[in-house]
């Protein structure tokens, strides 16, 4: 029997960890703070959301979810995950003809209430585009390919070392005599870290960039020990942070600032690698470390210099480039045309 379980049920969030994803890098399951940590920015700019996520279930066992939610502006109803593109987690042994047929019924329902864009994002376990991107592609959509780098942390700590980009070794020991990193998790946290994080963040970018609740719904994440902080003093003084979400597969890098003014050597390499550390530490097998840019891709909007800079310095921790599919589908009130990618949110994450 097949039983479609919505995100509003009680029991929504103990299905979700019975899935057994296996061990191929993908997204991670998006815990209840990442919610509502995606949530927060466009509930602040008073956009209309409703999660449409949904486990399927066959004979009792959760088999596929999927995570998505529409968002509603003056614009139109887009579906994505907030923020994120929507994602679905499945146990690929278990999928049948039969629960990929519902599943799709299911989604369609939710399609039909979709006016603006679909942002789905495919991680080819595998090797394969899912069921879900070729159900879209059939419809109109377009396809895009994006790039991360990805590291393998089932490796020993010795060959993780020995992948780092050379001129990183001393970085990364002079910076960890120098900031001595501190590691905030569940069991040290308090709001004033992330107020002291946030201080800084203000102060690197010039401008307050997103809302208080929004470092709040990240301090309900390292609570929840779905997060960490790591941070770097410098003569008592905080200059540099990184926070890393993770679940019981991934870690994936979040956002960091750091004083550049304030010391003349690089700050940021050292807590990166005691990040990757902490990460195999807790069992994650894999690392996120991020998005790679290049210099012709995509041709319709090529990266800035500064984003390729950003990707340089990422791909240096080591780890391989590892491809994803973006989904986008433009639909209006006749039906799907074909997708439009302009209109799907910034995909920046702060």
């Amino acid at each position: 029997m097949i039983n479609i379980v919505s995100s509003k049920d009680p029991e929504y969030w103990t299905l979700l960890n019975k899935i057994n994803i296996g061990p191929e890098w993908r997204s991670s399951i998006y815990s209840k703070c990442k919610l509502a940590y995606y949530q927060q920015r466009p509930f602040d700019d008073g956009k209309k959301l409703n999660n449409m996520s949904f486990i399927l279930q066959w004979e009792k066992n959760p088999v596929l979810a999927f995570f998505g939610a529409t968002v509603e502006s003056d614009k139109g109803v887009d579906l994505l995950f907030y923020e994120a593109p929507c994602v679905v987690v499945e146990n690929k042994l278990q999928l049948t003809v039969n629960t990929v047929k519902v599943f799709l019924r299911e989604f369609d329902k939710i399609q039909n209430l979709i006016t603006g864009d679909i942002w789905y994002r495919d991680y080819l376990v595998g090797g394969n585009v899912s069921f879900l991107a070729t159900h879209l592609l059939k419809k109109g959509a377009i396809s895009t390919l994006g790039f991360s780098r990805v590291i393998d942390l089932q490796l020993d700590k010795a060959l993780l070392w020995r992948k780092i980009r050379k001129s990183y070794s001393s970085l990364i020991n002079n910076g960890l005599k120098d900031l001595d990193p501190c590691i905030v998790t569940k069991k040290n946290v308090t709001w004033e870290y992330l107020l002291q994080f946030r201080k800084l963040h203000v102060h690197v970018s010039g401008r307050e960039t997103r809302s208080l609740e929004s470092w709040r719904r990240q301090f309900e994440s390292v609570q929840n020990d779905e997060a960490f902080i790591i941070f770097g003093e410098l003569d008592g003084e905080i200059i540099t942070a990184g926070y890393f979400s993770y679940s019981n597969a991934n870690c994936i890098y979040g956002s960091s600032a750091s004083r550049r003014d304030l010391f003349h050597k690089p700050l940021f390499h050292a807590i990166m690698w005691t990040a990757i550390l902490h990460a195999k530490k807790n069992g994650c097998l894999w690392f996120e470390v991020g998005e790679q840019y290049f210099q012709n891709h995509p041709i319709d909007k090529p990266p800035t210099k500064k984003e390729i800079g950003i990707s340089d310095f990422k791909a240096g921790f080591g780890g391989d480039t590892k491809i994803y599919l973006d989904v986008t589908l433009n639909c209006d009130d006749s039906g799907c045309a074909i997708g439009n990618k302009e209109n799907i949110v910034d995909k920046e994450q702060m």
